[in-house]
């Protein structure tokens, strides 16, 4: 009996849930959007790093003859890692919770991953882990 109290109540109109319940859950909801964006903020700056720590590991000078120069990906992954990051780790704190932080977020985590396959040379694998999992971010 008490199971079907359970899925009646679960599956009542919009119109019919308590306000003062829906206003704790949109609050609670936002609270989460909230954190999450600032958690990714830090995950910006954090990975630009790890980006420019994996170019100086796989290739951080190049040869040509007898010099030597910094290696391009080393550069890519300061200066475009850089123009990358900053955009969403900046909304994060400035904006945390919008839908439109959300949509620059997913944006850059997909283009640090191509960025981190081009810095390693094509290892894909290493970006697999990249993709984050937020739920109705892009349609």
């Amino acid at each position: 009996m008490a199971a079907e109290a359970i899925i009646t109540a679960s599956h009542a109109p919009a119109a019919a849930l308590d306000p003062r319940a829906e206003a704790l859950f949109l609050e609670h909801q936002h609270e989460i959007y909230c954190r999450t964006d600032r958690v990714f903020g830090h995950l910006m700056w954090i990975q630009w790093l790890a980006g420019i720590a994996f170019a100086l590991i796989v290739a951080p000078r190049t040869w040509m003859g007898s010099t030597s120069q910094v290696h391009l990906h080393v550069w890519a992954a300061v200066l475009l890692g850089g123009a990358i990051s900053l955009p969403p780790a900046v909304l994060a704190f400035l904006r945390p919770g919008k839908t439109s932080t959300r949509y620059v977020i997913a944006s850059a985590q997909m283009m640090m991953s191509a960025l981190l396959i081009h810095v390693t040379g094509g290892r894909i694998a290493l970006s697999c882990l990249r993709f984050p999992r937020l739920p109705r971010v892009l349609p």
